[in-house]
């Protein structure tokens, strides 16, 4: 019963989060869980590594799946330092004068964002909303394909 009980608390102090409202997601949440913590139980009885915590074997294996190298943290991933120039960041089109911007808000806007219909994508008889327009054309473009497509087809 010791073993029940062992499984449960380490479940329950990492578990998933989980804020949906729906039952079945609760228990897909739990039962992987729950696997997690079935293997992190028979890689230490397997290999003999009784110094590695759950918590790190849980980082190693998300890091393992999502393709990370071990040693890097999180302040690594998330505070890497960003160029100073914020045009290197947005894409340029070939002629080098045309960047993509936020479509900037209507006086009295309330929302943090606004989106305009992609004039790309409405040639294409296709109804998709970006936030982004060009600079110089201010037309609503979306970032990537349309917004070069439309810049190839202008010239």
């Amino acid at each position: 019963m010791s073993g029940i009980d062992r499984s449960d608390q380490m479940v329950k102090y990492y578990s998933s989060p989980r804020k949906q409202s729906r039952w079945y997601k609760k228990v897909l949440f739990h039962l992987l869980d729950i696997t997690v913590w079935n293997s992190f139980y028979l890689y230490k009885k397997h290999f003999g590594c009784n110094s590695m915590t759950f918590k790190d074997f849980r980082d190693i294996l998300i890091k393992n799946m999502i393709n990370l190298p071990i040693d890097v943290t999180a302040n690594q991933i998330f505070n890497a330092p960003k160029s100073k120039d914020p045009k290197n960041k947005r894409p340029m089109s070939e002629e080098g004068q045309h960047y993509q911007e936020k479509i900037p808000l209507p006086p009295l806007y309330k929302r943090k964002h606004y989106f305009k219909n992609c004039k790309m994508c409405t040639k294409k008889h296709v109804r998709k909303q970006t936030q982004y327009q060009c600079k110089a054309c201010n037309v609503p473009l979306c970032p990537g394909s349309c917004f070069e497509d439309f810049h190839k087809n202008m010239s």
